[in-house]
């Protein structure tokens, strides 16, 4: 299920271009060899991340987890995909959110909030819908199942805040 929407931002940018990004891929190998198979190199295939537990910015925590209070257990990562790097279309597989908050059969849903307003060669798709176009704050959201990928074919670095949750 897509859904769209938008909160008006509220932070600063450069409160999340500061922090200590952790060098991350897809957790699926199969799929990931699957497409290197197919000519994509795995060295592209890949993002940085920021999670929690480590402390987000204040703007996380007093204003964009408070916009989203229809989720319950709610996960917070900040990604930042440089020029090249990309997601091919995959399914997200939420082990460790679903270890860590001792979930099995809830409904995950995810959220991704933009932070920057899109440069040209900044792509996301998600259940079937592509996005090349967002302003600062437009977010995508869908659930555990559904197809996604992103992909920065831009000059520019791109910050989004990923929100994983479960409906109430």
């Amino acid at each position: 299920m897509l859904n769209t929407g938008h909160i008006e931002p509220n932070w600063n940018i450069e409160d999340f271009k500061t922090l200590n990004y952790k060098f991350d891929t897809h957790k699926d190998d199969r799929l990931l060899n699957e497409y290197a198979s197919h000519g994509h190199s795995k060295m592209y295939m890949t993002l940085w991340n920021y999670f929690q537990p480590n402390p987000m910015p204040e703007s996380v925590d007093n204003y964009i987890i408070p916009a989203f209070d229809h989720l319950d257990h709610i996960a917070i990562a900040i990604n930042l995909f440089k020029p090249g790097q990309y997601l091919p279309m995959h399914v997200d597989l939420f082990g460790r959110y679903k270890q860590v908050n001792k979930l099995n059969n809830e409904e995950v849903t995810r959220i991704i909030i933009m932070l920057e307003d899109s440069q040209p060669g900044q792509v996301s798709q998600a259940c079937g819908k592509t996005f090349g176009e967002w302003c600062a704050g437009d977010w995508i959201q869908w659930d555990s199942d559904d197809p996604h990928a992103v992909y920065n074919l831009s000059m520019h670095d791109r910050y989004a805040i990923q929100l994983t949750g479960t409906k109430r």
